[in-house]
């Protein structure tokens, strides 16, 4: 039987991200992060090589002129290379929802931020992350990124200290985290976080999404009056549901009632 180590490993290949190889193999992981996928003190070592790969294949860091917004889809112009249909998938839905703020959690490197605001300059950015390591790499990576970045562990519980924004989004974040309450602690702050939409790229194998997020929203950690779950498809991967919208209004995307939606249709590992 595959571990879900071994599903998450998968999983970030379809992502363009490997695991850290490091985790468990050179040395022990610190008691802090227990059972997460990585010791996020030294994933960055790797993160470097893991972007090269990527971008063999795909672009990572948007030009102007790459892509066109039109009528809220992304259109190839110039670019060498594709943009990998996570990320096209996560920045079309995003423009098509008109945030005035966004949030990255997890943000690493800072690529999608930076090409967010290249698509739509007028955004106004903020991205959270719990390794120093990767926000050193970001400021190198991109030292004239007009946005607010901070070291933010979302695991423990901040409530009114976090700040706000229209959306807040992830791109294989909370699938990592599995030691303790980690969780759904992390994913409570995201929609305290939310003014109006938690846009998730996850593995959804790693948790009960949908379900998690139904249970915190019962027991009134999520602080909305109503949640509206849909789900959005890629269609480089057979037209298979792969992207989660929850919404404080009703939207036009197709509804999200369960977590076999998702799993059942994620590529095989």
């Amino acid at each position: 039987m595959k571990t879900l180590r071994h599903i998450a490993k998968k999983f970030l290949l379809l992502l363009g991200l490997k695991s850290s190889k490091t985790r468990n193999e050179k040395m022990p992981k610190p008691s802090e992060f227990a059972d997460d996928d990585f010791d996020w003190r030294i994933y960055h070592e790797h993160y470097r090589e893991q972007l090269m790969a990527i971008e063999k294949d795909y672009v990572t860091r948007l030009s102007p002129g790459d892509y066109s917004v039109v009528d809220g889809g992304l259109i190839r112009a110039k670019s060498p290379r594709p943009l990998h249909p996570n990320h096209r998938l996560l920045y079309e839905t995003i423009l098509q929802l008109k945030p005035a703020s966004i949030i990255e959690a997890g943000c690493g490197c800072g690529d999608h931020l930076r090409n967010l605001h290249l698509l739509a300059p007028g955004l106004e950015l903020t991205g959270f992350d719990r390794s120093r390591e990767q926000l050193a790499m970001l400021r190198e990576r991109s030292p004239d990124l007009k946005a607010r970045i901070e070291h933010l562990d979302l695991t423990l519980p901040y409530s009114e200290l976090l700040p706000q924004a229209d959306i807040v989004y992830t791109q294989a974040f909370v699938m990592h985290i599995n030691t303790g309450n980690g969780h759904p602690v992390a994913l409570s702050n995201l929609f305290r976080m939310a003014k109006k939409q938690v846009v998730l790229m996850e593995n959804w194998r790693q948790h009960n999404f949908h379900s998690d997020i139904v249970f915190l929203h019962g027991g009134k950690m999520i602080p909305w009056p109503e949640l509206h779950c849909y789900y959005r498809r890629v269609p480089e991967w057979g037209n298979r549901p792969h992207l989660v919208v929850v919404s404080r209004e009703p939207l036009g995307y197709e509804t999200l009632s369960n977590d076999l939606t998702l799993v059942e249709q994620m590529l095989p590992v």
